[in-house]
């Protein structure tokens, strides 16, 4: 039987489009994103004033809040759509810096951040091997001893509450229908994504996103570089079991 794969680079870049912001920018989610923004943070051990990496950083959900919390935040995406948007809401304030770049060629020196931070299930785009490329990545700029910060959802999270369907209202009258299938062999999950807008218009995306169980995350981490990796519940530490969130702290 052929293993499912992970999408193609063209596939997200379809994705993390107009079509995000329609979806997600909106999303109840975000109503939350300074606090775990804060959380995270607090996790790796810095204190307002540390040089902080949000990567990706999308339309600055976390890289906002922490820029007016003191932080000097820079974000990077691979989205220019997302960055666009990110810069609007930032307006003329110093902080965060924004920065068009792939987290797996960051355009910075080494040892350059205090911490990086990985939230909101950023990691899976493109499968295991370019995965282990962009933590290495963020390992090379982050200064010894820093910590870097994942947050993401897990392959036991995902089995326990599979749902194969969901509708959500996503704002101003819109819905997102989600569709999925899971392929336990590669453990990559199939998502087609179906916006329906308030006239009943609708626009589809389909894309493929490795889930990591919390092993083989750890494991991916430790060949990037980092030690003494822990895994916990959420992002305040609480413990990780099967029913929660996966945040892992791994330090350089």
């Amino acid at each position: 039987m052929e293993r499912a794969g992970t999408s193609s680079p063209e596939t997200w870049d379809a994705f993390f489009s107009e079509f995000y912001l329609r979806a997600f920018a909106g999303d109840e989610r975000d109503a939350r994103a300074e606090a775990q923004a804060l959380a995270a943070v607090r996790l790796a051990g810095c204190e307002p004033g540390a040089d902080v990496l949000d990567v990706p950083c999308g339309f600055g959900r976390h890289s906002i809040p922490l820029a007016g919390a003191g932080y000097r935040v820079v974000g990077v995406d691979r989205s220019q759509t997302l960055l666009g948007e990110a810069r609007q809401r930032v307006g003329g304030e110093r902080w965060p810096k924004l920065v068009h770049a792939d987290y797996r060629d960051l355009p910075f020196a080494d040892a350059s951040f205090d911490a990086a931070l990985n939230l909101f299930s950023s990691l899976g785009y493109l499968g295991d091997e370019e995965d282990a490329r962009a933590l290495a990545e963020i390992g090379r700029v982050l200064r010894p001893g820093s910590r870097l910060v994942i947050e993401i959802m897990h392959r036991d999270l995902l089995v326990t509450g599979w749902r194969e369907q969901e509708w959500r209202l996503v704002g101003e009258g819109r819905l997102l229908l989600d569709q999925r299938t899971f392929d336990p062999a590669s453990g990559v999950a199939q998502t087609t994504q179906t916006l329906v807008g308030s006239n009943g218009e609708r626009e589809s995306r389909t894309f493929s996103l490795r889930v990591y169980t919390a092993t083989e995350l750890l494991a991916m981490v430790a060949r990037a570089g980092f030690a003494d990796a822990r895994c916990h519940g959420d992002l305040d530490g609480a413990p990780f079991e099967t029913g929660t969130r996966l945040a892992i702290t791994a330090t350089r």
